[in-house]
């Protein structure tokens, strides 16, 4: 099977006025309401769509979103697509192509894998560009031209954070707590000048730098009721540099890693996240914990 197989011309639409997302996943329903029969449709579905995307974002990096549900006694997979000139904001992702999908409960493999398509086909710029200027009929040949199968399994590379903060091994203590405080995260790749992966500090990491040898050989530290064993820190954060402190050499995964050996590498080694580093030693992404959650568990 193809992933033009699951496409019908009248499902999808061209949306050149700005429109919110409840507008057009309405469309999007009524259109799929009208060409098949549904157990739930019309403002139910609708708010069905809403509700799944208050759990979590739809949206990925390539400015695709994908909404998804999955029905009790519905025994088939109906897709409707918009392009919109307008682009929606998803928590500051742009999105300029909604794809609406909606399976029985039986069939995540095949979700899986038609996501794992309409990815591929979203980080290809110039095939957006052209599907947003064909009608829907040629949006439909487009993709069948691509002969895009679905039996492919999603990859790191389709769900990462392909634009990852990362920071030098030569910056200091201070410029690491910044960055960690107004990007609310709590690892960050070291890379040098090139791009070139050379490890990874972690939240953990700096605040370690305040807690004296000592403590750490003790069972606990409940006694404890100043910042006294803090101020180490305060006192190091404008003379050390995240080299001093980073995991150098930290495990990585490559962006053509599957989703279950990810997850494998993650309870295994006890870490939540991962850099992601292509074949000549460059940082390309980021992965964790949570994005497996959201943009494949729950998706």
């Amino acid at each position: 099977m193809f992933l033009s197989d699951l496409l019908d011309s009248k499902a999808i639409l061209h949306e050149s006025e700005a429109l919110s997302k409840e507008q057009v996943y309405s469309k999007l329903v009524d259109r799929i309401c009208k060409r098949h029969h549904l157990p739930i449709c019309g403002e139910a579905l609708l708010e069905l769509i809403l509700a799944r995307d208050q759990v979590s974002s739809t949206a990925y990096p390539t400015g695709i979103s994908i909404p998804h549900i999955r029905m009790d006694n519905f025994e088939d997979t109906v897709v409707a697509m918009a392009f919109l000139d307008s682009p929606l904001d998803y928590e500051g992702t742009p999105v300029h192509w909604v794809c609406l999908v909606i399976t029985d409960k039986s069939s995540s493999r095949l979700y899986l894998n038609l996501v794992a398509g309409l990815l591929k086909m979203s980080k290809d710029s110039q095939l957006l560009k052209s599907m947003m200027a064909a009608d829907s009929l040629g949006v439909v040949q487009e993709i069948k031209a691509l002969e895009i199968p679905l039996a492919k399994e999603i990859t790191l590379a389709d769900i990462m954070e392909s634009n990852p903060i990362s920071i030098s091994p030569d910056a200091l203590l201070s410029e690491l707590g910044d960055i960690i405080s107004n990007n609310n995260i709590s690892f960050i790749p070291v890379t040098d000048d090139s791009g070139n992966y050379l490890g990874e500090v972690s939240i953990l990491r700096l605040l370690k730098v305040g807690v004296p040898d000592y403590l750490m050989m003790l069972e606990h530290v409940n006694f404890l009721r100043s910042y006294e064993p803090l101020e180490k820190l305060f006192e190091q954060e404008d003379i050390l540099t995240v080299g001093e402190i980073m995991d150098k050499g930290e495990a990585y995964l490559r962006p053509d890693t599957s989703i279950p050996e990810a997850v494998f590498d993650m309870i295994q080694h006890h870490k939540r996240f991962y850099s992601v580093v292509d074949s000549e030693g460059k940082l390309v992404g980021v992965i964790t914990a949570l994005d497996i959650i959201k943009k494949v568990i729950k998706a």
